[in-house]
């Protein structure tokens, strides 16, 4: 059997891998590398490409931690007036997901210093915030949209008791996941569960299943639910979604027709449809950030070479989640109406076609001129009148003559 050219540190020898040769190592089953070696304890960074590379990552974390602090450091920048909803508790949080996530990345600058990474406690430190901050950052994002579906598609009432179950339930999901990794699901002959992942620490390359459906599979669930609820919020306060005697209907009507759709809208659908409708981009920005770190890793796992730039772009752009969320919120605030001038979301839902149904419908209706325009219609209309009374005069005049 071909062994490679490198072996750990237990086997007495001081030689210390590059981090792009164990970044491109892939798990492939039982008889193979993982199985035979035991886990590496260091890696270097032996080009310089490698070192700009985890540099402009770990920038890009600190971008997206100045921007998440600067949020919280400007209460201005929060809705005001929405202290019956918790829309600002639950951003608040999924603010601080991305910035878990992105100080977890920002420990790059370590490795960048010593010129490697090692595993240790740091390393497994550095690997369970980066799963925390990822998975939070999706579960966040989902329960601020579950948040304003339950306001505005259910009319549900948000209380003090149920933000703080929410609040501590969630945070508690992220925590156990991260958890369960290694205290439950490591093995001894895989090595640790966090530890060296490429140039940087993350979950072991030895539990690809892991690394899939504890993050990567999380994180598109999550968002294709935000995209899923979204959507249906939309599509009821705009009024395609009605609920007629206990049943739902969607319709969709020509562009010529579409003023009938206003008539299943109250005040609440009506002043915040718009702002509804830019929240929407919230997990549609997200999955686009994500999707290029998760064709990266997927490509990883079915062995497939990835270049070292091909991942690090893609981390980049994952990592800038944070920091687009900032600034997104900040152009996207002034949408929001004054909720103060709003009836509490948690008020019925009347159908306001049933009292135009009742009074017969909708009933055509004319403008008639009233007596002032009439009279100043006639006034303007007086010199014209005059000038032409006087040329059929003179024409008048004019045909005996000749």
């Amino acid at each position: 059997m071909h062994l490679p050219c490198w072996l750990p540190p237990s086997s007495g020898l001081s030689h210390t891998p590059p981090c792009d040769r164990i970044r491109h190592s892939s798990w492939r089953g039982p008889g193979t590398f993982y199985e035979i070696f035991k886990p590496f304890h260091s890696c270097r960074m032996q080009y310089s490409s490698e070192l700009a590379g985890v540099i402009c990552l770990a920038s890009a974390a600190v971008l997206s931690l100045l921007a998440v602090s600067f949020y919280f450091r400007k209460p201005s920048l929060r809705l005001q007036n929405y202290g019956n909803t918790h829309i600002n508790g639950y951003f608040g949080s999924l603010l601080f997901a991305n910035g878990v996530q992105s100080f977890g990345t920002a420990l790059n600058f370590k490795w960048v210093a010593d010129g490697g990474v090692e595993s240790g406690p740091f390393c497994s430190a550095q690997g369970g915030i980066k799963n925390g901050g990822n998975i939070a950052t999706a579960l966040w994002t989902f329960i601020l949209a579950l948040h304003l579906f339950n306001l505005l598609f259910l009319r549900l009432k948000s209380t003090r008791t149920g933000f703080w179950c929410t609040i501590v339930g969630g945070w508690g999901v992220v925590i156990f996941i991260v958890l369960i990794g290694p205290t439950v699901i490591q093995r001894p002959e895989k090595g640790p569960y966090f530890g060296i992942s490429g140039a940087w620490c993350w979950i072991t390359s030895h539990y690809p299943r892991e690394q899939i459906f504890l993050e990567y599979f999380l994180e598109y669930v999550l968002a294709g639910w935000c995209i899923f609820l979204y959507t249906f919020i939309i599509l009821r306060m705009r009024g395609n979604l009605v609920r007629q005697d206990g049943k739902w209907s969607l319709r969709f009507l020509p562009p010529g027709e579409s003023w009938q759709l206003a008539l299943c809208r109250d005040l609440i659908d009506t002043v915040m449809l718009q702002a509804v409708q830019k929240m929407v981009w919230y997990p549609i920005m997200y999955t686009l950030l994500i999707i290029p770190i998760t064709i990266a890793r997927l490509s990883q796992f079915a062995g497939t070479d990835v270049p070292f730039w091909a991942t690090v772009l893609g981390d980049v752009t994952f990592n800038l989640i944070g920091f687009a969320n900032v600034v997104f919120l900040v152009t996207m605030r002034k949408l929001f109406p004054d909720a103060r001038e709003l009836p509490e979301f948690s008020t019925a839902r009347k159908d306001p076609r049933k009292s135009l149904f009742k009074a017969g419908g909708i009933t055509p209706f004319t403008l008639e001129r009233s007596d002032t325009a009439e009279q100043f219609r006639l006034h303007r209309l007086a010199p014209t009148e005059s000038a032409h009374s006087s040329c059929r005069s003179s024409i008048e005049s004019a045909e005996p003559a000749q």
